[in-house]
């Protein structure tokens, strides 16, 4: 569903345009996380960007803990109050969030910046543009180095020349024009990290979808209980993003600095992506096959779901990070679109297969036996691939 609203209280001629406005909603969320690669790919040195990509994420963990803790009591406060009818608040839900949505713009309309920069002008004021520090992709203290404005200068007459700018749409064009689109579709490195992306997409939309259901039809609970035993695996989450970052970043810091060749540095880097990224997609294999044989104890269920969750958060270490050695701070945010396009295609397209799996099996504990073995192999699947196909050597600059 949709954040916990029950279909009995929406009538049917709702449904479409609640549909579409969900559909236009995904669609403008798309740009946030290839935007995310690419503004760390210029503002983050190389040798934290696990740390600080499992930082941002654990933003998306944090979200949906509070969430969880917030909406039952915001439907039972705007019960009656919100044009409902007495009917659960979740309208006044929906009001509160996209408020609350909207004013978390206002900062970040007027702080955000693409990178880290300095205004420069000349005297008569002829050249505005920006000085930016740029990430080179180095492991040292000089990764963020100064690309300069370009001055041209009028000797003879000893001025500056008014510099002229393409607008924004043109230079949008130019760069997916300049794009190295063969490159990035015959690249073995990309389509380990494009399926790897894809399998962790299948479980996470899964568990994010249906985990209230299953809550309720194998454990008898209801919307608020459900919620409260939904937000472990959302902590489990944040803890390991934040650990498998740490970790990672410490780990390439120790052995890089014992390396002076390039290959070999890129070969130590490959394993220590591919390890935490086996572990991203292997660790919730484990918990899925397990939680496929259905707990009695609601309480076990709940650890698995948090161990898959937890661990599949170490792919900000895995997959994650990757894009920014592949790429560079240029084609970053292209290359995690490519890469994640696929993934969310796969991973809605997993949470109707669910619903279609779960009515054809004869009862709710076989159908979900055959959801969670079915993910579970959907995991390993995207583990072996990125072993099998996934170097971390920039191909695209």
């Amino acid at each position: 569903g949709f954040g916990g609203v029950d279909g009995d209280y929406v009538p049917q001629k709702f449904i479409l345009p609640l549909v579409a406005i969900r559909a236009i909603m995904g669609a403008a969320e798309a740009v946030v996380l290839p935007t995310m690669q690419r503004i760390l790919a210029t503002w983050v040195p190389a040798e934290k960007k696990a740390t600080v990509l499992a930082i941002v994420l654990s933003g998306f963990q944090f979200g949906t803990v509070s969430a969880y803790l917030v909406s039952p009591w915001v439907m039972d406060i705007m019960t009656g109050l919100d044009g409902g009818g007495g009917v659960n608040g979740w309208r006044g839900m929906f009001y509160i969030y996209g408020f609350a949505g909207l004013l978390w713009l206002v900062p970040w309309w007027f702080i955000a910046k693409d990178s880290p920069s300095t205004t420069f002008a000349d005297a008569d004021k002829s050249i505005d543009c920006e000085e930016t520090l740029v990430n080179n992709m180095t492991d040292d203290d000089a990764s963020l180095v100064l690309n300069e404005c370009p001055v041209p200068y009028d000797d003879r007459n000893k001025v500056a020349v008014e510099i002229k700018y393409e607008p924004k749409l043109q230079q949008f064009l130019s760069l997916l024009q300049s794009a190295p689109w063969s490159k990035f579709a015959t690249s073995r490195g990309v389509w380990g990290m494009t399926l790897a992306h894809a399998a962790k997409n299948f479980f996470l939309y899964n568990l994010l979808a249906w985990t209230p259901t299953f809550y309720s039809e194998q454990y008898g609970l209801n919307v608020k209980e459900s919620a409260l035993y939904s937000i472990l695996p959302s902590i489990c989450g944040m803890i390991g993003g934040l650990t498998a970052g740490n970790s990672a970043d410490y780990f390439l810091s120790k052995i890089l600095e014992k390396t002076d060749e390039k290959l070999e540095a890129v070969e130590k880097r490959t394993n220590v992506r591919k390890l935490f990224q086996v572990v991203a997609l292997f660790g919730p294999a484990a918990c899925l096959s397990l939680l496929s044989n259905i707990p009695d104890e609601v309480r076990i269920a709940q650890i698995l779901l948090g161990g898959a969750v937890g661990l599949q958060a170490f792919d900000a270490a895995g997959f994650g990070a990757a894009t920014q050695e592949k790429a560079g701070n240029r084609w970053a945010g292209l290359l995690y679109s490519l890469t994640s396009l696929p993934g969310v295609m796969i991973g809605s397209v997993s949470v109707s297969v669910t619903g279609q799996l779960l009515d054809m099996m004869p009862d709710n504990a076989s159908g979900w036996t055959a959801v969670f073995q079915l993910n579970s192999a959907v995991c390993i699947v995207g583990a072996l691939s990125f072993l099998l196909f996934y170097d971390s050597k920039k191909e695209f600059d």
